[in-house]
Parts: structure tokens; C-alpha cells; sequence
């Protein structure tokens, strides 16, 4: 047999293995939300990826999406092991596709309206016959949010109209050229701002405080390695590379998920699930 005949059954044995093994056994994928730009999510997540890779023995990829949709529906087609993923969308993913709900993040999430600081909104009201801009309309921050306005007499669609824009970056932009006097973000969002760009925003208001983001089994594995998943994530925030975590994204803690938290998450499902439409 010859070399090159060696190979291409190597090859084959190789691939063919890597085909017969369970996708657990494999490198463990870690689905993050598409809320902030690749660059970020990617620098944010290091510190957890590296983390479960030792705890787990195995390589850790961070994976995403294009947008919101796209994750959902890769979320519930079972194609990523452990999903870290906006409560409300986490919530569906449990309840119409059967996902284990481990834990939440905390503390809770700032919503906040965001204007311009050389050129300030002096109140909602700016947006009456403006627009509102958003990087997510799916969140639950932004249905939460259009909830907020509209009990204090702005409706969307009537009052102002929302823009959607690509990232974080592109909401501040937004604000800079004048199409619109106040932009919907998490703090979150506001963090991840390139520093050039965030220091000529200001907070008009923070109008909510809101559950922070799930964390879901995403697809069937051994219950022994999903009980070292537990550990490890619960153990996460005590660790250097927790801290480190914590640095980069606000989160202190993982924790259950209270009741009480739950109730908040299931007054916007059905909306959410209209907008996923």
C-alpha cells in the first residue's frame, strides 16, 4: 500500500470517528446571544470558555448568530450545549423546546434610555414625531421598554418610529447624527461602546431593572458531565478567570432563577414570540 493511499485511510478512520462520536464529545459549543458585536461577545466570554474548557476536559467554542431569529432557532434545534441567552428568549427556549434552565446571571439588567450628551434629550418627549433607536428589537429590554413609554403616552408606530441598528457601536452613531434623540440599550451595551464613542453619551434615564441573562442546557449529554456543567458554571464567579468576567461584563453571580424573576419573563413572552414571528 502506498503512502498516499495510507493517508486518505487515515483520513477516513479519522473523520469517520469524529462522525460516531456523540456531539458532547466533541468540541462543547457554547451559544452566546447576538446582543453585542462578534469582537465583543468573543473578548466578553473568553474568561468562561477557558473556564469550562478545563473544568470539562475538552475543547469550548463560543458560537452566535446573526441576529436574534437565527439564534433562537438554532437554540431550540438543539445545536449548542450550553445557551447563554436574554430571558426571555431563554424562557420560551425552555418552555417550547424542553431546554434545562441551570441558573441566571446577576445582578439585575439597567435599562436605560441613552441621549447625547453635547445635544441632550431633556425628556421622552423628544421622541414625539422622532425615532427611537434600538440594536435588538427582540430583546426584552426594548419590549419592556416600549411598554415604559407607551404608560406614559408614547406608542410606537403612532408617537415615533424605531430604528434598528447592527451593534452597540451603530446605536451611538445613530445618536451622533441627529436621526434620533434617544437610544434603548442595556448597561451592558453602554460598556461595550468603543471608549471614543461613549464619551460623548450620557444616561437620561434608567427606567427598569430587568432579569439577566439565562443560562440553558442546550442539548442531551451524559448526566454526569451535565452535573460538572452545574458546578462549574455556579463556581465560575469565585475564580480569577470569574473576576475577570466580571470586569469585562458586570456579572457577579450565577444563581437559580427566582420565581418572582420568572413572573417578570412571562408577562413579555408573548410578545416576544410575536416579534420572532
Amino acid at each position: 500500500m502506498n503512502i498516499r493511499a495510507i493517508a486518505t485511510g487515515l483520513v477516513i478512520c479519522v473523520t469517520s470517528l469524529a462522525c460516531a462520536l456523540p456531539a458532547w464529545a466533541q468540541a462543547f459549543q457554547v451559544g452566546v446571544l447576538p446582543n453585542l458585536s462578534p469582537r465583543v461577545l468573543l473578548t466578553n466570554y473568553r474568561p468562561l470558555r477557558d473556564h469550562l474548557s478545563a473544568a470539562l476536559g475538552m475543547p469550548v467554542e463560543i458560537a452566535t448568530a446573526p441576529d436574534f431569529r437565527t439564534f433562537q432557532a438554532r437554540t431550540v434545534a438543539g445545536e449548542y450545549d450550553l445557551v447563554v441567552t436574554a430571558a426571555n428568549l431563554g424562557r420560551i427556549a425552555q418552555q417550547d423546546a424542553g431546554l434545562t434552565l441551570i441558573a441566571g446571571f446577576e445582578p439585575a439588567i439597567p435599562a436605560l434610555l441613552v441621549t447625547l450628551k453635547a445635544a441632550p434629550a431633556a425628556s421622552i418627549e423628544a421622541l414625539r414625531g422622532k425615532a427611537l433607536a434600538v440594536s435588538n428589537p427582540q430583546s426584552m429590554l426594548v419590549l419592556v421598554g416600549k411598554n415604559w413609554l407607551r404608560q406614559r403616552g408614547l406608542s410606537a408606530g403612532a408617537d415615533y418610529e424605531v430604528v434598528w441598528t447592527r451593534n452597540e457601536d451603530s446605536l451611538a452613531q445613530v445618536l451622533t447624527s441627529g436621526s434620533a434623540p434617544l437610544a434603548m440599550m442595556s448597561a451592558g451595551e453602554l460598556r461595550a461602546i468603543r471608549p471614543e464613542i461613549g464619551e460623548r453619551l450620557s444616561v437620561m434615564e434608567e427606567f427598569a431593572r430587568l432579569p439577566n441573562f439565562l443560562l440553558l442546557q442546550g442539548r442531551a449529554m451524559p448526566a454526569d458531565r451535565a452535573a460538572v456543567l452545574r458546578a462549574a458554571l455556579m463556581a465560575f464567579p469565585a475564580t480569577d478567570l470569574g473576576r475577570e468576567f466580571t470586569t469585562l461584563t458586570g456579572v457577579r453571580a450565577i444563581s437559580p432563577v427566582s420565581e418572582k424573576d420568572l413572573e417578570t419573563i412571562d408577562s413579555v413572552t408573548a410578545e416576544t414570540r410575536e416579534q420572532l414571528r
